[in-house]
């Protein structure tokens, strides 16, 4: 059995945002489109959610149920084409106008990104299923004697998809999938190739042979 190994090293990046169209996510099957890129990264913060529940039975907890019930993601970009709007937003882009409506709703996205470590690294993540229906934060500041520029930042909501995956004897309905390649060992042939085209497709979990 392979030895594993375990690097702890911090964050110090963050860039290459993509996103890709779900266009298949059900009890069956999950598929999704060819990754586009974002703007450029600024910032992102991202708050993975669980409810928590005690059971009790004489008169002490018996045992602590724990529930993942979704995913809060929150990106800064330096800049969105109109075309980006309306793959996140739904808003429509037609002859050159960018038509906001009521009745716009975000698509279901997969939204994936690397981020480098302090030892030069690189941990790769894709989120698989959600949409930014909180919106997007805009603002906008006339010029003056200092140059400041406006960002774009976007909020959204993600969970897990709806096909229950096997991982050796667990069953599990993913919602995220990460790489550390720092911790990569010899035998982590698949994790390793992965990384190399991380963003040409929405990655998958491959079972070692």
């Amino acid at each position: 059995m392979a030895t594993e190994t375990r690097v702890r090293t911090r964050r110090r990046g963050l860039k290459n945002i993509y996103i890709a169209a779900v266009t298949t996510n059900t009890t069956e099957s999950y598929a999704a489109a060819t990754p586009i890129k974002l703007g450029n990264a600024i910032s992102a913060k991202i708050s993975d959610k669980f409810e928590i529940e005690k059971l009790y039975s004489d008169d002490g907890v018996e045992e602590v149920v724990s529930q993942y019930t979704g995913s809060e993601i929150e990106f800064e970009v330096n800049s969105l084409a109109p075309q980006d709007r309306r793959d996140l937003l739904g808003n429509l882009y037609d002859n050159g106008f960018l038509v906001k409506g009521s009745e716009d709703t975000a698509p279901e996205i997969a939204i994936g990104f690397c981020s480098k470590k302090k030892n030069g690294k690189y941990e790769f993540t894709w989120y698989y299923c959600g949409s930014f229906g909180n919106g997007l934060d805009e603002s906008y500041e006339t010029q003056a004697d200092k140059i400041k520029t406006q960002t774009n930042t976007l909020k959204g909501n993600f969970y897990a998809r709806q096909i229950e995956t096997t991982i050796g004897t667990e069953k599990r309905h993913l919602y995220a999938i990460n790489v550390d390649e720092a911790n990569l060992i010899d035998a982590n042939a698949d994790a390793k190739a992965a990384v190399t085209d991380w963003f040409t497709k929405v990655q998958e979990h491959k079972a070692a042979a």
